[in-house]
């Protein structure tokens, strides 16, 4: 099923906020919300047409179970450069 262009600009801008919240999380340490919003994307970035941010979603989600604070730093630079590309 093709996703209308107009979801997926807002999925990527709503994925903006997520990154935001994810570094704050990150600062926190708090790898339970960090957790939730890989499951998240790992979940919903198919859905929408987007299987790279299920990967770095899935990646998220072990590192934050992990507590792996250098693997969710590579996460989420992953993420920060999917959402700049398309963005642009």
């Amino acid at each position: 099923m093709e996703v209308p262009e107009a979801m997926q600009t807002r999925y990527v801008e709503r994925r903006k906020h997520d990154l935001e919240v994810c570094r704050e999380s990150l600062a926190l340490q708090n790898f339970s919300e960090l957790q939730k919003v890989g499951h998240q994307l790992k979940g919903n970035g198919v859905t929408f047409g987007f299987s790279d941010v299920s990967a770095i979603g899935k990646r998220m989600e072990a590192a934050a179970v992990e507590e792996n604070v250098q693997e969710m730093e590579k996460a989420l630079k992953d993420l920060s450069h999917w959402v700049n590309r398309h963005l642009n």
